[in-house]
């Protein structure tokens, strides 16, 4: 038997389709403790080896950096997949065209749940200091040049959603159940945001919360990704305009 990664049913693991939901079903299936181990991996990398690569005095712009690391958290699930022969698209839902505009509808909302959320927060634990950092980094980076800030906060929302929607929440719903599968995969979304003050941890295991039901409603990564890009981009446009 293998669930369902629509409505986390069991069904026979033969059928083309869910006899639930009627779902086409894919049976190439991710060991959920390897895909986390891959995107932790992904991560260690970023963290530890592009600051080792900016010691070595590599020319390269705070934005290129950031590109970078953003690719890497996309091409360790990717490749994992490719040598394990599993049809990417199929896995990770692409979705539809007309799902960009929902995206878009969607990251704004994000963007509302953020700030309210964040208020809360800043009203009973303080302000950040690891959220006040990353937004000063942002505006930093932008005076290099805001054009190629905005595509690297777009580059972000494409491959952080590949590697937490796309990638690991599909591994744990296919193996466990839905509810496990964005549960577990927003954890590691939030954890992927460390802030000692916890705040930017819960905003992002919020987010990660409302970006993967919506992802598992509308099987779509396409509207993940533009929603994720989406909030980027106006909480950029917020910050540069306040800076």
């Amino acid at each position: 038997m293998v669930r369902c990664p629509k409505c986390a049913n069991e069904t026979p693991l033969n059928a083309g389709f869910c006899p639930y939901c009627g779902a086409r079903l894919s049976h190439q299936e991710i060991p959920p403790a390897t895909a986390f181990l891959v995107v932790v991996l992904a991560y260690i990398i970023v963290t530890f080896g592009l600051p080792i690569l900016y010691l070595t005095s590599v020319s390269l712009t705070l934005t290129v950096y950031s590109a970078i690391g953003e690719v890497i958290i996309l091409l360790f699930p990717l490749v994992y997949m490719l040598l394990k022969r599993i049809n990417v698209i199929e896995y990770i839902m692409v979705g539809r065209l007309k799902h960009l505009v929902l995206g878009l509808g969607l990251g704004i909302a994000l963007q509302g749940m953020s700030v309210i959320l964040s208020l809360i927060l800043m009203y009973l634990l303080g302000p950040s200091t690891v959220v006040e950092e990353t937004e000063q980094m942002i505006i930093n980076i932008a005076k290099e040049s805001p054009i190629a800030t905005m595509l690297s906060l777009l580059l972000t929302g494409i491959c952080e959603e590949f590697a937490f929607r796309g990638f690991l929440q599909n591994a744990l719903t296919r193996r466990y159940s839905l509810h496990a599968g964005i549960v577990g995969a927003s954890i590691a979304f939030g954890l992927a945001h460390p802030d000692p003050q916890a705040t930017y941890m819960i905003v992002a295991f919020a987010s990660g919360l409302l970006l993967g039901y919506f992802y598992s409603k509308f099987r779509s990564y396409t509207m993940a990704a533009t929603a994720h890009a989406t909030f980027n981009l106006i909480t950029f446009a917020m910050l540069f305009i306040a800076g």
